[in-house]
């Protein structure tokens, strides 16, 4: 019997991490390939205008680039008109960075699966097995909720004190190398996507990975009220 419960214990725990990254990971996944989204924000900074390109000519550079990191491009290898003058869209360490952040999202993607899979998996036998099936699992989303929004808050916190300083220990934690460090005068990257624009990319996934939570501690606390086709207070 107190095998069993550690073992519910240890993987309900795994469960809660596994949640967590699957919203985050989505969350990511959602919104970094939103062409919309890209749409608004160069016309927010005004992007066509400070590179010398046509909008529609960006959004194709544009749909190029996240089909490269989405795997559905083999290389960066493309020309534009910028300026009146038809050349290489992305420099050689654009190339170069960008071949770090593919990988940074093929893993992402792959740990959204497993993330995926064991959530599955775990809820299938979690309502073979176990006893008090709603109040367990309504726990398990509220402890979800908790252990998933401390941190995120934390971040969001000390990001609209210092996004650059922040921004920098990501890029230090995910990247073994400096080809981040970009410069305006030779690389289009960091003219087509400020800093200013991945805070707001960063807050908006923070808000939607809130809100999920939210959504989520709302189904776990009527699923512990819920009693007997009502919703009943103690």
């Amino acid at each position: 019997m107190i095998g069993r419960r550690i073992l519910w214990f240890i993987s309900g725990t795994i469960f809660i991490v596994m949640l967590i990254l699957l919203l985050l990971l989505n969350d990511v996944q959602i919104i970094a390939f939103d062409r919309s989204y890209y749409n608004q924000q160069y016309e927010k900074f005004q992007i066509p205008q400070s590179i010398g390109i046509s909008k529609p000519d960006l959004m194709v550079a544009t749909d190029n680039l996240l089909n490269y990191i989405d795997e559905k491009r083999e290389d960066l290898d493309f020309q534009m008109t910028i300026q009146g003058t038809k050349q290489e869209f992305f420099s050689v360490r654009d190339k170069l960075h960008m071949i770090d952040v593919k990988n940074l999202f093929v893993k992402g993607r792959q740990i959204k699966n497993i993330a995926f899979w064991y959530s599955v998996i775990f809820i299938a036998l979690f309502y073979y097995k176990a006893r008090n099936k709603r109040k367990s699992f309504s726990r398990l989303l509220i402890y979800t909720f908790v252990l998933g929004i401390i941190p995120v808050i934390l971040l969001a916190i000390f990001m609209n004190i210092d996004f650059y300083k922040y921004f920098t220990i990501f890029h230090e934690i995910f990247f073994n190398n400096d080809l981040w460090q970009l410069e305006p005068a030779k690389d289009r990257l960091i003219n087509m996507y400020p800093e200013a624009f991945f805070s707001d990319i960063a807050f908006k996934i923070v808000f939607y990975y809130i809100g999920e939570l939210i959504l989520l501690l709302a189904i776990g606390i009527i699923g512990l009220r819920y009693k007997k086709g009502r919703i009943y207070s103690k």
